[in-house]
């Protein structure tokens, strides 16, 4: 089961099905706006993003490692911006 973490819990997508192109599309997407309030959420979430890649990785799901990079870069993106 591909691990996916999504507002208030997780995605339990198939093994079989690869990554999911929807899993967190809304971190990536170009029109995603936050703000300082939600930074403690953000950092949370690349945490586990963090440890749901190494598990990932460590499975040899390279296309679940590449998915979860796309988040984490862009989710440490907004909170540098956030942080400026």
């Amino acid at each position: 089961m591909l691990k996916t973490r999504v507002a208030h819990g997780y995605c339990s997508r198939d093994l079989a099905a690869e990554a999911c192109s929807y899993a967190n599309i809304c971190e990536t997407c170009p029109n995603f706006t936050t703000t300082p309030e939600f930074a403690p959420a953000i950092t949370a979430q690349i945490n586990d993003i963090e440890a749901l890649r190494i598990d990932a990785d460590q499975r040899n799901w390279p296309s679940e490692v590449a998915r979860h990079d796309r988040v984490l870069d862009s989710l440490q993106h907004h909170l540098q911006r956030l942080q400026n």
